[in-house]
Order: C-alpha cells, then structure tokens, then sequence
C-alpha cells in the first residue's frame, strides 16, 4: 500500500525504503523531506504497519482480561488517559480491521480504524494527546 501526501504530516513515522524515516517537511508539489532523505518522491514510501512490537516499544502493555482477541493499552495516569489498541480477528466481534480507542478528560474516541503507525499519530494528535511514538 502507498501513502498520498495529503495524508501525511510532519512528524509522521513512514518507511523510506527499508528504514524508519519520520517526515520532517512537505513541500506544495508533494515532495516529501525526511529523517532519512533529502527530498523523495511519495511513491517511494509505504505506511508502517501497527503490531505488537511497536505498541510495546512505546509503553503499551497485552490485557488480555478485556476482549477475547489481542488488546494494549497505554495508561498515564498524571494525565487521565488511556489509549488501547485492538487487533479483532475470528466470529466474536463485528470488527474486522485494527481499531484505537482513546479516553482522556477532554475526549472519549472509540472503535476508530487505525492500522497504520501515521494513522495511530494522527489519532493522537487530534485529541490533543502528546505522545510521542518512538521506533527505533
């Protein structure tokens, strides 16, 4: 799968190549700059899937008391959130693609479809959460 320009930001983790690059500007003819390149052409990156190892890499822990497929979750207690991830699979549930559910004290977002590292940033980012998402 190929990302468009227009659904990315800065910030954005994506895979330039084989390597974990993060957007650090978009220009008006959709060249993109990275961590990794100079300037690129969008076709050369591809979005970074959500898996386990990159949800336990930024401090999401398995509870596998809460749905009857995979789930995290990420609680930070200071500030009254907590996001969980859910990868659905098998006949217990209507939701068939990978979903984020976020709950903090000026929000409540749940069952968003979220399958995509650039998407679980935007997620974050639009509920006024900061946190950053680390990869490497």
């Amino acid at each position: 799968m190929k990302i468009q320009a227009n659904e990315l930001m800065t910030g954005d983790w994506v895979l330039d190549g084989n390597i974990y690059a993060q957007v650090t500007s978009i220009t008006c003819d959709g060249n993109i700059e990275t961590t990794h390149n100079e300037h690129s052409n969008i076709e050369l990156f591809e979005p970074i899937p959500i898996n386990k190892e990159v949800l336990e890499k930024n401090g999401f822990v398995a509870n596998r008391h809460v749905y009857p497929y995979p789930y995290y979750e990420y609680e930070n207690e200071e500030n009254k959130l907590k996001v969980g991830f859910a990868f659905p699979h098998g006949n217990k549930t209507s939701y068939k693609e990978p979903w984020v559910y976020i709950d903090s004290e000026r929000v409540f977002v749940e069952h968003l479809p979220c399958m995509f590292v650039h998407q679980l940033q935007h997620a974050l980012r639009l509920c006024g959460i900061e946190k950053e998402i680390v990869l490497q």
